[in-house]
């Protein structure tokens, strides 16, 4: 009985872990690497990735100083949005919008054949990169820079 509860034990932490696995891409921008861990979101769970960034960036409208953050890609409607958020850990399974220091409508696009759901990070400029989210067949991106202070003239 104690040998069947310990090889049952074993074999779903086991699955917890495989399930929590977590996929990361990053960007380095003038020296500073930004970074997004996701795992692969469930049939009908919100696509959200973690977001560490050792300097301060900028979404078109939303400044997001350094720090860890959690991004939350709110699909509902044909427009898409990226709600950063400023939960963090366990807290961060639960998205609550009063937390959110911003969102950003995403720029649609259609994915090439890939993976079901993928979290992306590319350097575009300089100074700039972009997040890309693949899911369910469809893809979007938010750009952003390093914040540098002073007037956006960028956006």
């Amino acid at each position: 009985m104690i040998i069947r509860f310990i090889t049952l034990a074993v074999a779903l932490i086991a699955m917890n872990e495989a399930a929590l696995a977590q996929e990361q891409s990053s960007a380095t921008i003038d020296g500073q690497t930004i970074t997004v861990k996701f795992a692969q979101p469930g049939a009908s769970k919100r696509v959200m990735a973690s977001l560490q960034t050792p300097a301060d960036i900028a979404f078109k409208g939303v400044k997001v100083p350094k720090g860890s953050y959690t991004v939350y890609v709110l699909t509902d409607g044909p427009q898409w949005q990226l709600a950063v958020n400023k939960a963090t850990g366990a807290k961060a399974a639960t998205y609550d919008a009063k937390l959110d220091l911003g969102r950003v409508k995403m720029t649609m696009g259609t994915p090439a054949a890939g993976p079901a759901a993928k979290v992306t990070l590319t350097k575009v400029a300089a100074m700039a990169a972009k997040l890309e989210v693949v899911w369910n067949g469809a893809s979007a991106s938010a750009a952003f820079h390093l914040d540098r202070g002073g007037a956006d003239s960028e956006w």
